[in-house]
């Protein structure tokens, strides 16, 4: 029997399994990858929170998958010993290659190897819009049985008898794909509410045979703020939280925090009225939300997306007082008669614009155009580092974030603040710094003849788009472009 303790245990499965087991099978171990799996699994026993900073083919996501494996088993007891751990990243194709790669090369060579005894089983979360409504689906299929409908948007449409994940279908048009998706709400009278495959998919995700739950950032701070709110998670209660691409959850914390309403959104809200027969409503809040969004409207074709500051200029002043004196007196006037959700959306609505009607001084407020210069009105909350501390780190659970930019200047202070981790006493971290030799094998080069052109604008793509050619050309195709 072996006498020592689970934490030497742990540690010295990481020594067999990257020193002999992945050699074995074809994978390049580096010894920066064995000391980061080290870091990470000492994280996880010690109910920390890592910030992670790897360089590029380091191997990190091979070191805390196999962390998190070996959590779970030498720290199998307890309350949390059958909770999944979350992996959240920016990606569809990191989660592509974690579901798809990374997690069945490890389970087989860990079962193979004696170290598990069930393999490691994984699912990718994500929001009810990714997913067919098979009742909505079926109405679809009748409304254009016997149109002419163009040929690849119809294949397209059938093969969701098939698969339920609309992410996984290509030539889908827009248009259907809102119409055959979950709804925001799903109708508790639905025939087929027990039957759906949106609805089978949540009971398996919710078993406990899967501990790898997969999601990107926006899901994990949407289930972090349903769970402040008390209302009911989107993820299983998990027992540790692996952040990779963090260097991103502040762009995903942005959208999260702030709040933006667009053509669309009142579009949206004036047919959900009018679905509930409330067609007087629906007609008065669609004039006025016109008005509102005439006052903002630039009525332009544009280069590219462009925002300026948000001013509150007499006529936009008027028409927000307009709108939300309208959307006050709906919520009273209707709510006997329409269903909570929907008398919540008109509330958010009302609040939304009431940040601009007031100048909100905890929201940076600016208008946000598209190409076709339609407007969207956006405020980005100020407060956002410590609505991550609420959100995440205040719980009593092991976090990694990893990423090979979570460094500034050689510190990760910015990071830190960034994030709401600059006062945490569990705070750790680690860099492992990439083996490529860069001042060996590398050559900057600048061009000097690129035309001026706005950042992100369609004219400057095209330019690094021809510069990339020739390099590609200079180098007879040895070439990745990321």
């Amino acid at each position: 029997m072996n006498k020592l303790p689970l934490k030497e245990q742990a540690h010295g499965e990481i020594e067999r399994i990257f020193r002999i087991l992945l050699p074995q099978n074809g994978l390049a171990v580096r010894e920066e990858q064995i000391t980061l799996c080290h870091a990470m699994l000492d994280t996880l026993l010690k109910n920390n929170i890592a910030l992670c900073d790897a360089g590029v083919g380091i191997g990190k996501t091979y070191a805390y998958l196999t962390a998190c494996i070996l959590l779970k088993k030498f720290a199998p007891h307890g309350p949390a010993g059958s909770q999944p751990v979350v992996v959240s990243t920016s990606s569809v194709a990191l989660q592509d290659a974690i579901i798809g790669e990374y997690i069945p090369f490890l389970s087989r060579i860990f079962l193979e190897n004696r170290i598990i005894q069930k393999p490691i089983r994984a699912m990718v979360r994500k929001g009810k819009e990714r997913f067919v409504c098979d009742i909505r689906l079926s109405r679809r299929l009748e409304a254009v049985e016997d149109k002419k409908k163009n040929a690849q948007q119809m294949k397209a449409l059938l093969s969701l008898r098939t698969y339920y994940d609309l992410d996984s279908v290509t030539g889908l048009s827009g248009f259907d794909r809102r119409q055959v998706c979950v709804p925001k709400v799903c109708e508790k009278t639905c025939p087929l509410r027990n039957a759906c495959r949106y609805h089978q998919y949540l009971k398996e995700a919710r078993s406990a045979e899967i501990f790898v739950q997969i999601c990107n950032h926006n899901y994990l701070l949407a289930d972090a703020a349903h769970r402040l709110q008390e209302l009911r998670p989107l993820l299983n209660d998990y027992r540790a939280l692996v952040i990779d691409e963090a260097h991103k959850l502040p762009d995903a914390a942005r959208q999260m925090y702030g709040q933006s309403l667009s053509a669309e959104d009142f579009r949206e809200l004036c047919d959900l009225l009018a679905k509930e027969k409330q067609f007087l409503a629906a007609q008065r809040l669609k004039e006025k939300f016109a008005t509102l969004l005439g006052a903002m409207c630039r009525g332009e074709l544009l280069e590219e997306a462009q925002r300026t500051v948000f001013i509150l200029t007499p006529d936009r002043e008027a028409a927000l007082r307009d709108c939300l004196s309208l959307l006050r007196q709906l919520q009273k006037q209707l709510a006997p008669h329409l269903p909570r959700w929907l008398l919540h959306r008109l509330g958010t609505t009302e609040q939304a614009l009431g940040l601009f009607f007031t100048g909100d001084r905890r929201y940076i407020l600016y208008i946000q155009y598209d190409r076709d210069g339609s407007p969207s009105l956006c405020a980005a909350s100020r407060e956002m580092p410590e609505q991550l501390r609420r959100a995440l780190w205040l719980k009593d659970i092991p976090a990694i974030l990893t990423s090979g930019t979570l460094m500034a200047g050689g510190s990760f202070e910015r990071t830190k603040k960034v994030m709401g981790l600059s006062v945490n006493q569990r705070l750790e971290d680690f860099i492992a710094v990439s083996p490529f030799n860069y001042e060996k094998n590398c050559l900057l080069y600048i061009p000097g003849d690129l035309p001026k052109a706005r950042m992100g604008s369609e004219m400057e793509a095209k330019c690094l788009a021809g510069q990339i050619c020739r390099l590609v050309e200079a180098t007879h195709g040895h070439t990745l472009v990321l």
